[in-house]
C-alpha cells in the first residue's frame, strides 16, 4: 500500500473513531436506561479509618438500574429483595450527569461521566459514610 492510501485509511479510521465517540457521548446523559455497577465500596466513620467492603456488606445491589426518564434507581440486594429508591434531582453539567436523593435518613449522590460512563457514588447518614466507584452501560 503506497503512503497516499496508507495516509487516507489512517485519516478515514480517524473519522470514524471519533463519529462512534460522538454517538457514545449521548449514552450517559439519562436519555438511556443505564445499568450501573459499584466496583469498590468504602464505608466510613466518625474517627475511624475507611474500610473496604462488598455490596452486600453495604446491602446494595450489585447491579443499579438507571432510569432518569422514571426517576428512579433499583436493584435486587444480596437476599434477593427488589429494592427502588426515587431520585428527587437530576442536573446535567461540565459532562456529568448528577443523581441525588434521600430516604430512609441517608441521602445519596451519583455522578457518572456522560462520554465514558464512569461513576462515583457518595451515601451517608448521621453516622456512616459510603464512597463507590464503578462504571455503567446502557441498559435496555
Amino acid at each position: 500500500m503506497n503512503y497516499f492510501w496508507k495516509a487516507t485509511f489512517v485519516i478515514c479510521a480517524c473519522i470514524a473513531a471519533g463519529a462512534a465517540a460522538t454517538a457514545a457521548a449521548g449514552d450517559f446523559d439519562g436519555s438511556k436506561k443505564l445499568l450501573c455497577a459499584p466496583s469498590d465500596i468504602y464505608e466510613c466513620g466518625p474517627a475511624s479509618d475507611c474500610q473496604r467492603i462488598t455490596p452486600e456488606m453495604a446491602n446494595i445491589p450489585r447491579f443499579i438500574q438507571v432510569n432518569v426518564k422514571k426517576k428512579r434507581l433499583s436493584g435486587a440486594v444480596g437476599s434477593g429483595d427488589k429494592v427502588t429508591t426515587a431520585i428527587q434531582n437530576v442536573e446535567k453539567k461540565d459532562g456529568k450527569l448528577t443523581l441525588q436523593g434521600a430516604e430512609n435518613a441517608r441521602a445519596w449522590s451519583v455522578v457518572i461521566d456522560q462520554e465514558t460512563g464512569q461513576m462515583s457514588a457518595s451515601a451517608s447518614d448521621n453516622v456512616t459514610g459510603f464512597i463507590m466507584f464503578g462504571g455503567c452501560t446502557t441498559s435496555s
